[in-house]
């Protein structure tokens, strides 16, 4: 009996797994197409970071990607976003660990507050560093999920005979 349900476990798990998509790619089962609004954002080299351009305008910042991010609802763009937030906001905070020690010691030396201060600012511009990796990992995947190939049909009916007219269509972006 144990051996029976061991084995029955043993095929459900194998075939669960089959049929699983990966979890990184999410295209091909969304409930929801792509919204056409959506435009391509484009990356350019700076001399401080990367610039970015949504419409063919220049954001002020990483964070302006938001709007587009969450109206084409991908979980891997939402992640990789709300994790560039979160570092971004960590690296931000560890700044104030200079600002602490200085406010907080009593007796504190000299080489002490240099060793604060330049690992304070060392895991800022990691933790900087890392978010914006995350960040160009979002734009990526965003760009890959508005070039993927959209099928449409559509039934309309013919005015002088009243019968329905259907169109099939693929649409293409490059």
């Amino acid at each position: 009996m144990k051996t029976l349900l061991v084995a029955c476990l043993l095929v459900l798990s194998i075939a669960a797994r089959t049929y699983a998509q990966r979890a990184d790619d999410t295209s091909h089962y969304r409930t929801v197409p792509v919204p056409a609004h959506l435009m391509p954002i484009e990356r350019t080299a700076a001399s401080l970071g990367t610039v970015y351009f949504y419409g063919g305008k220049r954001l002020s910042s990483p964070f302006a990607l938001e709007v587009p991010f969450y109206e084409l609802n991908d979980p891997t763009v939402n992640h990789h976003f709300r994790t560039f937030r979160t570092l971004t906001t960590l690296s931000r905070l560890t700044s104030l660990a200079t600002l602490a020690y200085v406010l907080f010691s009593k007796n504190g030396s000299n080489s002490t507050y240099w060793i604060v201060y330049g690992s304070s600012i060392g895991a800022s511009l990691t933790l900087a560093f890392i978010g914006n990796g995350h960040v160009n990992k979002a734009v990526t995947r965003y760009n890959e999920m508005l070039r993927q190939p959209r099928l449409g049909m559509s039934v309309a009916p013919i005015p002088l005979t009243g019968s329905q007219a259907i169109g099939v269509g693929i649409a293409c972006k490059f």
